[in-house]
């Protein structure tokens, strides 16, 4: 009767012991996944920083970009913040971007830039762009993926691209508003004009006082241009 409890108590113990192994490791699969997940959320927001600052610096060296004559070339991410001083890591992060479309470079219209300052020392643009970054572990394998689907305004002077809109889509709701500087006041659009304008300021070099206390005068030329953006994807339904 002893011997039988004893091996009882050595049988339950060893369950009881594997049972806390297991759990041990499901706590510790999801910690690696919720790490890997914050991981991959800060490299994104990193990751746009340097795609816009990508951007900003091909306008400013090609002024053909932001009027459109020319395509935007792929933008590219920083190196992502490493995970660790020095290989193997527990966990490594890719970022990358994809383009999704851009005002004046072609395909078929879905969508339309609403408000748009076409005055040629400005010339606003639209930019759509898809970014991802991955978290893997040591071995390589995916542990988490996040995206975020934004709208970037190109203008022909400093600071050069401004953020639209930013998305991560849901399963209800892909779609990526372009919204930032297309209100001309209109109560519809929320009652505050928030385009960029278009100003001309007197200046007379040979005399200066000719344009003393002389105002600024509108010299805006706003327009609405359709054009192809693979993220404007139409609503599952409404919210």
């Amino acid at each position: 009767m002893i011997y039988l409890y004893g091996l009882f108590a050595l049988t339950l113990a060893t369950a009881l012991g594997l049972g806390w192994l297991e759990v041990s490791a499901a706590n510790l699969a999801f910690s690696a996944r919720y790490a890997a997940q914050r991981y991959a959320a800060v490299a994104l927001e990193r990751a746009q920083d340097d795609v816009m600052e990508s951007v900003a610096n091909q306008v400013a060296l090609n002024p053909q970009i932001a009027n459109g004559s020319q395509p935007l070339l792929a933008p590219t991410p920083g190196p992502p913040l490493p995970a660790c001083a020095q290989p193997p890591c527990a966990l490594a992060v890719a970022t990358s971007v994809t383009l999704a479309g851009q005002t004046g470079n072609g395909g078929a219209a879905n969508v339309v830039a609403l408000n748009a300052q076409g005055h040629p020392a400005v010339a606003e643009q639209r930019v759509s762009a898809t970014l991802t970054a991955t978290a893997s572990n040591g071995a390589g394998a995916a542990l988490a993926t996040v995206s975020r689907r934004v709208v970037l305004r190109v203008f022909a002077v400093p600071p050069y691209v401004a953020l639209s809109s930013a998305d991560e889509p849901t399963s209800d709701d892909g779609n990526v508003e372009d919204f930032a500087g297309t209100c001309d006041g209109n109560a519809a659009c929320g009652g505050v004009d928030n385009r960029v304008h278009a100003l001309l300021r007197c200046s007379n070099p040979d005399q200066p006082a000719l344009c003393a206390g002389a105002p600024y005068v509108a010299d805006d030329s706003f327009s609405s241009n359709a054009w192809s953006n693979a993220n404007a994807t139409p609503r599952a339904w409404s919210r």
